[in-house]
């Protein structure tokens, strides 16, 4: 075997020469010896360990010398005796006059005159130092310092089981995306810690176990026996320390927090129900215009619990085929026998729950993100089925009319999405007709009308649901290409057949006027009555739906009021 210190040529090493260099590189001490247990080499990373002057220091001396007691010289001596593979932990002569723990290794390998023992020392403390730092890291934020999930986690399910009261409140920084969207990634982490300080410092003179959670939200568990008032005033000083704004660049960065509150008594032991009152709480302060904080009412929360039980299924539920496509007649007035279109709309056929319209669903997906995928699916169903009336009615099929969620219509992907749904059921733009709302045309998050105006120079139909003249003239300012509106809401409702109110009446004759000076008709959604038909018909209402007329039919009823057609023109 070459010297540990020889010199290594270039190129593919030798068997030994691939020893020398990890001999010489490696970072835990190395002690060669010979039989008798006299020490012929030792490595940087040992003369490090025991602090020696240099390897000659070493050299000649024997290996039961390196022990600093005499336990640790009788480990040394046995091992090298033993010839068999030793580990223990002992410690060694660390210059001047001290001792190291180490962690000892001894193995031996054949020679010439017997066999040769290779000792290898670990530095105990720096593996402690690296254990512990990992350990750390393993259950601490590395931006914040705090605590991270799993770390809460366990710890909160330790204090729900002591002899202490516990009050859990959920922290989440409101409008984050803004400033990570709009001033980067790095600003946004100064951020955090700057929300992370002030809630060290409020909480610095209780029992509080801060954590972050995620992204932008944080929880503190504050055990003992607090009442009400106080976590109340804490949450309320909370807020407004993180209120205070964060420099960055010159920039002074301001954001708000929302708090959800929830409490339990000594030894609930159930910490899972502790954290989604937490979260339920957080939801509702965040619904009710953030900043604020709530405090989990049992009553509230289980039907908010209910609800986002509900939310949680919805992707699940149109997987297993329960959310279904129904459809309503759009009829001509005042022979409501004339069917201009069928506008389909989504039900949710729930096991346990029943039939579910989509106005008790819809709003739920937004929390979930479930809103597009919604949809999506009702626009794929209904085309489906606009195909196969096609195929059977030809020309004389119904148009098929579907309303966009919000979100769905003011996404940037709109007209690419509609069109592959069209090519995919080898229809044309002309086949469908569309229906919006105000609220998604004038909403800054999206470009609806540029959507629209494309859409329409393919052919496609719009038509926008208002709730008076202002929402009229709104749509003629901005040159919407819808050729109808839909009149729903309270002017509806108040344009009865019994004592109809003479403004309302009014009302609906000059949106009508105004109308055709636009060249858009005008129809009206939510008709209870065959006499209110009438009686909109009479104002200039061309079109009508609503409970005088079924609400829903199933795709086979559908196909029976489809033959009954009229073009709208």
């Amino acid at each position: 075997m070459p010297a540990p210190d020889a010199e290594v040529p270039e190129g593919p090493l030798a068997a030994d020469e691939r020893f020398a260099v990890l001999y010489r590189h490696c970072p835990a001490g190395v002690v060669l010896a010979d039989p008798d247990g006299v020490i012929g080499a030792a490595n940087p990373a040992f003369l490090r360990l025991a602090k020696a002057g240099s390897e000659d220091d070493l050299v000649g001396t024997r290996v039961s010398d390196l022990g600093a007691g005499d336990r640790d010289r009788s480990t040394l001596v046995r091992a090298i005796l033993s010839g068999d593979d030793v580990q223990d932990q002992i410690e060694i002569r660390s210059r001047p006059d001290g001792a190291r723990s180490v962690r000892l290794t001894v193995t031996t390998v054949p020679g010439d005159h017997g066999r040769y023992p290779i000792l290898l020392f670990e530095d105990v403390h720096e593996l402690r130092q690296l254990q512990e730092t990992f350990h750390h890291q393993a259950l601490h934020d590395p931006l914040t310092g705090l605590p991270n999930a799993a770390h809460f986690r366990s710890r909160l399910e330790a204090l729900c089981a002591e002899d202490s009261p516990i009050s859990l409140l959920y922290v989440d920084v409101d409008g984050f995306k803004v400033v990570n969207d709009g001033l980067g990634a790095d600003v946004a982490d100064l951020v955090l810690r700057g929300v992370a300080g002030p809630l060290r410092s409020v909480f610095a003179h209780h029992e509080a176990f801060i954590a972050r959670l995620f992204g932008d939200g944080f929880a503190i568990a504050v055990s003992g026996d607090l009442d009400r008032k106080t976590v109340v005033e804490l949450s309320e000083q909370a807020i407004r320390e993180v209120a205070k704004p964060v420099y960055a660049a010159g920039i002074g960065i301001g954001v708000s927090a929302s708090i959800g509150i929830a409490t339990a008594g000594a030894r609930s032991g159930d910490h899972e129900n502790l954290m989604r009152s937490a979260q339920v709480a957080l939801h509702r302060a965040k619904a009710l215009g953030k900043a604020q904080w709530v405090v989990f009412d049992p009553e509230s929360g289980e039907a908010d619990r209910d609800r986002y039980r509900l939310a949680a299924a919805i992707a699940g539920a149109i997987e297993l085929g329960e959310i279904t496509v129904t459809y309503q007649p759009h009829v001509v007035l005042p022979d409501a026998r004339i069917v201009t279109s069928l506008n389909a709309a989504l039900v949710w056929n729930h096991p346990a729950r029943g039939q579910l319209r989509s106005a008790e669903f819809f709003p739920l997906a937004e929390m979930t993100g479930m809103t597009v995928p919604l949809g999506r699916h009702l626009l794929a169903q209904a085309l489906r089925t606009k195909a196969e009336w096609q195929m059977r009615f030809g020309d004389g099929a119904p148009m098929v009319c579907l309303t966009l969620p919000r979100r769905m219509a003011i996404d940037a992907d709109l007209v690419g999405i509609v069109r592959a749904e069209l090519a995919e059921n080898g229809l044309e733009p002309r086949h469908l007709m569309l229906c919006v709302d105000v609220a998604s045309l004038v909403d800054e998050r999206g470009d609806l009308l540029e959507s629209m105006s494309r859409l329409a120079h393919l052919g496609l139909v719009f038509v926008v649901t208002i709730t008076g003249l202002p929402d009229l003239e709104l749509i003629a300012a901005r040159e919407v290409p819808a050729p109808a509106v839909m009149l729903t809401g309270p002017i509806v409702e108040s344009v009865t057949a019994v004592d109809a109110p003479e403004w309302a009446c009014r009302t609906v004759s000059q949106l009508v006027a105004r109308a055709d000076e636009l060249g858009i008709k005008v129809g009206a959604y939510g008709v209870a009555s065959q006499e209110q038909a009438e009686l909109l018909h009479s104002l200039g209402v061309v079109v009508a739906s609503g409970g005088y007329q079924p609400e829903y039919l199933s795709r086979t009823e559908a196909e029976v009021w489809a033959g009954r057609t009229f073009p709208m023109g």
